[in-house]
């Protein structure tokens, strides 16, 4: 069984969740109904960790129920992309 790490880009309209195990990717709206499909989403697979940005009060609804999620600060993962050339 292989557990996923879970990324998700978090905007004022759109949840955009790729997973690392098997390269699926979905989007969501960013409501109610969207995060709660996000949320089954995830549960179709073991979750290892769910690694977002916090961006403002857009984040703020994102419920993970208790998944381990991991708030990573933007300007460490921009630093973090250009030392690997991105």
């Amino acid at each position: 069984m292989i557990h996923s790490t879970i990324g998700v880009d978090v905007s004022k309209d759109w949840l955009d969740a790729p997973r690392l195990a098997d390269g699926a990717a979905r989007r969501f709206a960013n409501d109610k109904t969207g995060r709660e499909a996000l949320i089954k989403w995830m549960g179709a697979t073991p979750v290892k960790h769910v690694v977002f940005e916090p961006t403002g009060p857009y984040h703020r609804a994102l419920d993970l129920a208790g998944l381990p999620i991991a708030k990573v600060n933007p300007r460490h993962a921009r630093r973090f992309a250009e030392k690997h050339g991105d």
